[in-house]
């Protein structure tokens, strides 16, 4: 004998506000399929015969079998009030439990601040092959228990498979352990591997390739930022960026570094996280490293004294460019970001980390079309 759970009746409301937007499923073509095997459901088997698990709510009388459904557990049998009950010894369907987290994690059915607060959320991030197994029923339970939607975004992501496209199997001995990975060359170089270029729903192929590219890229932002901090004087340095005398490299990178901030932003609006990280790390590597680094080396040179000193443009867009790649680089972002407070004016000292530093706003100001001109031109004769 089994329990199940209607679904017409829950199915309805959670088909409506994905088909008015309340709801929205990135990418958006799964929406098509979200609404298919929605608009297809049957009713639910919830039991399961396993050791462990949410205990049924449901109780048997074992002198006349009645059959009581109940929050708490009853004492009497309300036909016969015989005292021999016992409970079905099958648990709920995981997903059943799993499809009351947004609420029931926040103290609901009670009235809780955190519930309040929390409930409704705005994105959920899970991957599209548990849209229906786990996204549908929060929405269908969530409706029904509280009235609101959970969450107001849906963000589904790809499966990370092997660098032949195959989903990654013990049996096959194509896994790849992250733990290890994460050992071998730190959990950024591993999110940068994951992340980079890669779009909502998509499979991402993950190689040794991949991994040597971001453990390459968290090395040279490290090293990039070394020379920075070895670059600033132990006197005090005013790090106010004076426009009337910026040279055209100065002007440049800190176009770059606006427009850079300006797509990144429209990036993230849009959910393409893969690639605004792109967007990053070709600032970061192709713009500030490999160019404006090497130009500053001449005006730090101690033999160029009547050089304006690239410092404060230095210094304030590679801590403006820590702020904007935190998110997808989290600890390599907080440690440099650290050392470089730590070398800083007590201006920089206010935020105590970079996590809760405010993040970057493009400044339509430091659009320099010219500089930008100039720059390539000099880039494409080299």
């Amino acid at each position: 004998t089994q329990w199940f759970v209607k679904m017409e009746p829950l199915a309805k409301p959670a088909i409506e506000v994905v088909k008015n937007g309340q709801i929205q499923i990135i990418p958006d073509h799964f929406t098509k399929v979200y609404l298919n095997w929605m608009e297809n459901i049957r009713d639910w088997c919830v039991s399961r015969q396993l050791w462990w698990g949410q205990r049924i709510p449901a109780y048997y009388c074992q002198d006349c079998g009645e059959t009581i459904v109940a929050v708490d557990a009853p004492k009497t049998c309300p036909k016969c009030h015989s005292t021999k009950i016992e409970q079905d010894t099958d648990v709920l369907d995981t997903w059943f439990s799993s499809g009351l987290w947004p609420h029931s994690t926040l103290g609901w059915p009670e009235d809780t601040a955190d519930f309040r607060y929390f409930y409704p959320t705005t994105v959920m991030e899970t991957g599209y092959d548990i849209l229906f197994f786990w996204v549908s029923r929060m929405i269908m339970m969530g409706i029904e228990n509280t009235g609101e939607i959970p969450f107001k975004y849906v963000y589904l992501h790809g499966l990370i498979r092997d660098e032949k496209g195959d989903k990654m199997s013990k049996t096959k001995g194509n896994v790849i352990d992250p733990l290890k990975v994460i050992d071998q060359i730190g959990a950024d170089a591993l999110r940068f591997a994951v992340m980079n270029g890669n779009g909502p729903g998509n499979d991402s192929k993950m190689s040794p390739i991949k991994l040597e590219a971001g453990r390459n890229f968290a090395n040279k932002l490290w090293n990039a930022t070394r020379f920075v901090i070895k670059s600033i004087p132990d006197d005090k340095i005013n790090l106010k960026i004076n426009k009337e005398s910026l040279t055209v490299e100065d002007r440049w990178i800190l176009s770059r570094l606006s427009r850079t901030e300006a797509t990144v932003d429209k990036l993230m609006s849009d959910f393409q996280f893969g690639e605004a990280l792109s967007a990053i790390y070709d600032f970061l590597w192709n713009e500030y490293c490999d160019w404006y680094i090497e130009l500053a080396k001449v005006r730090l040179n101690p033999e160029n004294k009547d050089a304006v000193s690239p410092l404060p443009v230095l210094i304030n867009v590679l801590e403006t460019a820590l702020r904007l790649l935190h998110p997808f680089m989290p600890f390599v972002t907080e440690e440099l970001w650290q050392n470089l407070r730590s070398r800083l004016s007590p201006k920089w000292q206010k935020t105590e980390s970079i996590m809760v530093a405010k993040y970057p706003k493009a400044d339509n100001d430091a659009v320099d079309t010219e500089a930008e001109n100039i720059i390539e031109s000099v880039s494409d004769i080299t």
